[in-house]
């Protein structure tokens, strides 16, 4: 491999690390053609792949985790559903066409994607109803209780999803499916559980930012120890990009914070526009082969 490669490798590393530490995403599907350029097989590409998603993981995490960002029950659950759901999906590949299954995959990111958007700009329109309501009270001299907003934001919100075991069931729900799926795959899609994360389990972006990347990196440490006790691994390539990635996803993962929520939404909303175009190039790459 010439330096001009290796530079490509160190820098394109570090640039999808710092977005995927920010937004909470390994990007592994983004990095994989990247990868494949400079390995013989799919195989290698995808055993070396995960490795540089899981050092990215890595630093990442721990930037997250000073930062508060880690919700600890449903990152254990998540983790343990997940690595148990990708065990179980891992002896089913071959009995569903990949192709399917990217598309598939491919649809649920598209529409996720849909909703962080569209969330964010909900979130724009409530701002602004909110403080054109304030200076109407104020007007007519009246204040505003902010704890009756509160209330009254939460009103008719108590449901399942609000009881410790209805979020305990949710997550090993999320947790096991995605698991699945992603073992048929050979990805974390952490770019699927980390939106249901916001819009199911109802937590705050940055948490779920964090909380994503923990889950992730459990994930991916168990199949890279594999696949370097059998030596199924470009050490060159992981090395090298790996070092970009770590040094992206823990830059990337002090940015998190410094967004509000709805610039945060807006945010992984865009990267998982660029996520699902990947996902739907890889099933026309796979469907002229």
């Amino acid at each position: 491999m010439d330096l001009g490669f290796s530079v490509v490798l160190l820098i394109s590393g570090f640039a999808i690390g710092f977005v995927g530490g920010m937004v909470g995403l390994v990007l592994g599907v983004v990095r994989y053609p990247v990868v494949m350029n400079v390995e013989p097989s799919l195989s290698l590409t995808a055993r070396t792949n995960l490795g540089v998603s899981t050092l990215g993981a890595i630093t990442a995490t721990i930037r997250h985790y000073r930062q508060g960002n880690v919700r600890y029950r449903p990152f254990l659950v998540l983790a343990a559903t997940g690595a148990a759901g990708a065990f179980i999906g891992s002896f089913l590949t071959g009995y569903v066409p990949v192709a399917l299954l990217l598309t598939v995959i491919g649809m649920i990111v598209s529409y996720e994607s849909f909703v962080m958007l569209k969330g964010s700009r909900l979130k724009d329109e409530k701002t602004i109803s909110i403080e054109d309501g304030k200076r109407r009270a104020r007007s007519n001299g009246t204040e505003i209780n902010s704890e009756d907003e509160s209330k009254e934001s939460v009103n008719g919100e108590k449901s399942f999803v609000n009881t410790r075991n209805g979020l305990i069931i949710l997550e090993s729900a999320i947790g096991f499916g995605i698991g699945v799926l992603g073992g048929l795959v050979g990805l974390v899609l952490g770019s699927i559980r980390m939106p249901a994360m916001i819009s199911v389990l109802k937590m705050e972006p940055s948490a779920a930012v964090g909380t994503n990347l923990a889950a992730a990196f459990v994930m991916g440490i168990s199949g890279l120890i594999g696949h370097i006790i059998n030596k199924n691994i470009d050490y060159t390539v992981l090395i090298i990009m790996g070092s970009g990635a770590m040094i992206g996803g823990y830059l990337g993962a002090r940015y998190t914070n410094r967004f509000s929520e709805r610039s945060l939404k807006r945010l992984i909303g865009i990267v998982l526009v660029i996520v699902a175009i990947t996902l739907f190039f890889r099933v026309f790459e796979l469907s002229l082969t």
